[in-house]
């Protein structure tokens, strides 16, 4: 016989629910968990209740792509099915609806004496989502959230570190989405949609710690890519707009001109002799007390490129990167700084309002 339900579910009854999930799996081909507002996971015949391990198990990637069912228990919302929806369609998960709730009636709903009333609502959608989140955020930091503790003399503080926690963990997803799909044409509502926020909010955050605008951002890193294209490749002008997300050649030609101070054509011409190009984005995990230093050597050393440097009347200067050296007076490395050539060295310059820093190699020997 099922054990009582009372005030929650047993731990018996969540692995009678995972070993039920992974048959699901296993016949549908739909990975499917259960997460419940306990804090316990159920995923792949498994029940887990360590923190870390839910967010191993959670992959904060591939979570965009899941369809979300919430789930009623007893007649109190007790959770959310997650079934990837990155591989099949939003209709074939949704039409496993029924199959889930059969899932839940069978482990919970069974005895006719000792079962509850479950139920799996209609999935959520990105929107709804979306308001579930903010709604969180606005929350904690409210002081009415908690009542004082006097163990805690300052909640509201505590709620601001919280939201600080939750916001700069939204922004290091939309910042690695946007790296990413770069050459991709981005939106400010497409990539607050793939983070559950707000677009408002996301510009807040972008503003508030990248010390840039969303869509200069986005701009900045569109033209970075485009100038190692321009650069290193023949390929027509037109084909690079599309290659770096950009609909109209005008419109590209405008921006390109904007952020470079010349056109595509003519920063093709000066950069004939560059044979190497690395781009380092602004991601949210520099410090503001970062040099142009500190993060290129950062970026190297997580790339495993070899980053060689030297100093010479306090004048810090790179010599050599991923092999490419100034051995003659005709090669060597430059940097540049949203487009610009800055005249400090790159240990002098803090990365405050960035968005983006190139690397160039230049070797006149092969004009």
């Amino acid at each position: 016989m099922k054990e009582v339900l009372l005030d929650k579910p047993s731990l018996s009854q969540y692995r009678s629910l995972g070993s039920y999930l992974q048959s699901f799996s296993d016949i549908t081909q739909i990975d499917a968990l259960y997460y419940s507002l306990s804090g316990v996971l159920v995923h792949h015949d498994h029940v887990y209740t360590d923190e870390k391990q839910i967010q191993l198990q959670l992959d904060i990637h591939e979570f965009i792509n899941y369809t979300i069912f919430p789930v009623i228990l007893d007649y109190k919302f007790s959770g959310f099915i997650l079934c990837n929806s990155a591989k099949i369609s939003q209709q074939r998960v949704k039409l496993s609806k029924d199959y889930i709730t059969n899932i839940f009636e069978e482990v919970f709903d069974s005895e006719p004496e000792h079962g509850v009333h479950t139920s799996v609502l209609d999935s959520l959608n990105t929107q709804e989502f979306n308001h579930i989140n903010y709604l969180s955020i606005l929350l904690k930091i409210s002081p009415q959230y908690h009542n004082f503790d006097e163990t805690n003399p300052n909640p509201v503080a505590e709620h601001l570190e919280n939201d600080y926690t939750e916001s700069f963990t939204s922004l290091k997803k939309a910042n690695a989405y946007v790296v990413k799909n770069i050459t991709k044409p981005l939106s400010l509502n497409e990539v607050s949609n793939r983070v559950y926020l707000s677009p408002s909010y996301l510009s807040r955050l972008f503003k508030k710690y990248l010390n840039i605008t969303f869509i200069d951002y986005i701009n900045h890193l569109k033209i970075a890519k485009a100038k190692e294209l321009l650069a290193l490749s023949t390929r027509p002008v037109n084909i690079i707009a599309n290659d770096v997300g950009f609909s109209q050649t005008s419109y590209f030609t405008k921006t390109f001109k904007k952020m470079a101070g010349t056109t595509p054509s003519l920063f093709r011409r000066r950069h004939a002799a560059t044979t190497k190009i690395f781009t380092i984005p602004h991601v949210v995990s520099w410090s503001e007390d970062d040099t142009v230093f500190d993060v290129s050597k950062r970026y190297f050393k997580d790339k495993k490129i070899d980053f060689f440097y030297q100093t010479a009347n306090d004048f810090l200067y790179v010599n050599s990167i991923d092999g490419l050296t100034d051995s003659t007076e005709n090669r060597g490395w430059l940097f540049t700084v949203d487009g610009n050539q800055p005249t400090e060295s790159a240990n002098q310059i803090k990365i405050d309002s960035i968005a983006e820093i190139q690397w160039i190699y230049t070797d006149l020997g092969r004009l």
